[in-house]
Parts: C-alpha cells; structure tokens; sequence
C-alpha cells in the first residue's frame, strides 16, 4: 500500500533560507530516508497565488507499507533516528520549528495516469485537500472523484498523474495539522513555472465553464488548494 508524508515547513527567516534549503536537501532528507519503510522524498516551494497556508515549503515523502498500523511504526521510527541524533536538526535560527506541520495520508485506489502527457518526473504538483459536503453523499463524492473529475484533469495539457489520500492520525510534529478535511489529492504536472500552471490551469477552468470538466455538489466548497514546484531531485534511500 502507498502512503505519503507531507512535511509543510519554512526557514526562520530569508536570510537563512539558502542555508536552510542546503540542510533540509541535502542532509536532513537522505537522513530521514534511512528509516525504513520511505521509498522517495521530493521537496517544492509553493508558486505565488496558490498559498493557502503560511508555509511555503512542502517535503512529499513517498511509503511503500502493508497497513495504517506499518504507517505509525515508519514515523515512531523516524522519531527515534531524530532523537537519537540519526536526523540531525538544523541549528537554531534555521528552521520556523513553531510553524512546522507534517501528517501522513494512505492511498484510497490506484494512481491513474494521463492519456495524453507521456509519462515523467514532474515539475511540479498540484494539491488539493477535501471531503464530502455531508454525510449523505460520500458514495457519491467518491464515484465521481475516481470514475470522472480525475480522469477529466488528466485529459488537460500538463497533468501527468493523480491520485487520492485518506489522512490519518499520525504526525511526527505535535502541532495540528493545516487542514481537518479528510481527503487530500495530488496531481503532478509538467509546469516550472507559476506562468506555465496558470496557462494550463486555465484549460480546466474554461473545461469547467463549458461542461466538458463535469462538476459535483458533493464537495465541501471553499477547501483549501496549494501548487507547488520542484526544488530538488526525486532522493531515494542510499545503501
């Protein structure tokens, strides 16, 4: 079963961000990687106009497990490479620890992939957190998010995949997570920059506007949606 980590972070202060960018990619992820059970990490800085929430970095770790229960064993392992000086922290001044978030999500199905852009490591993603509006329409909620809006998106230019997480109770950080909705889903597109997402956001909102993008009630409206982009190549766990 796949399982990410999202991390949401931010250096202390701009003077430090240069520093704090060195660390985070090239210390403290390949260390955190050597806690069994992460198959990748990738790091992105959030694109200008898409900025929910106060923190601008996002550090997506990818897990390969066979349950919710393997998920906590993963982060009450990372926890302990971190005490026991394994993941070592960046020095003080560095890291906005007060306004560090991080919780794990278990895939709901399969990720689906595009028709029409071939296949690669994107550029950047697109990630939007949800739920259904009420108790009466979750069925509903999930048919069409699975059979027709993932599908839709990934027929508009740039999108490379998709796929869809539940959240869970688990978080390396004792501080509340971003957002209480259930649901969080995450496309990967081709763009490197704000222009180019905007541009190709664009098709899906002209998409929505003429019908072709069929939309639902089911979702609960004003939920929060972050784009980011790439700042660091895929890191995988070293031998």
């Amino acid at each position: 079963m796949k399982a990410v980590l999202l991390v949401l972070t931010n250096p202390a202060s701009p003077e430090v961000e240069d520093e704090y960018n060195r660390w985070y990619t090239e210390q403290h992820v390949p260390e955190g990687l050597q806690v069994p059970g992460y198959a990748c990490a990738t790091r992105y800085r959030v694109f200008e106009g898409w900025q929910p929430f106060v923190q601008n970095f996002l550090s997506l770790h990818e897990l390969e497990v066979d349950s919710v229960d393997d998920v906590r064993k993963v982060c009450d392992e990372h926890i302990r490479f971190v005490v026991e000086g394994k993941v070592a922290r960046a020095r003080d001044g560095v890291m906005d620890r007060a306004n560090s978030r991080a919780m794990y999500y278990v895939a709901l199905e399969p990720e689906q992939t595009s028709r029409v852009t071939p296949a690669q490591e994107p550029n950047s993603i697109f990630v939007t957190y949800n739920q259904p509006r009420t108790a009466d329409v979750v069925d509903e909620y999930h048919r069409w998010y699975r059979d027709v809006h993932l599908p839709d998106v990934l027929s508009c230019p740039g999108f490379i995949r998709a796929q869809r997480f539940r959240r869970t109770d688990i978080t390396m950080i004792d501080q509340p997570w971003v957002s209480d909705l259930d649901y969080v889903n995450i496309y990967q597109h081709t763009a490197t920059t704000v222009e180019e997402y905007n541009a190709a956001f664009g098709v899906v909102r002209e998409g929505i506007k003429s019908g072709d993008i069929v939309m639902t009630d089911t979702l609960t409206p004003n939920a929060p949606t972050a784009v980011y982009g790439r700042i660091s190549p895929t890191l995988f766990p070293q031998p």
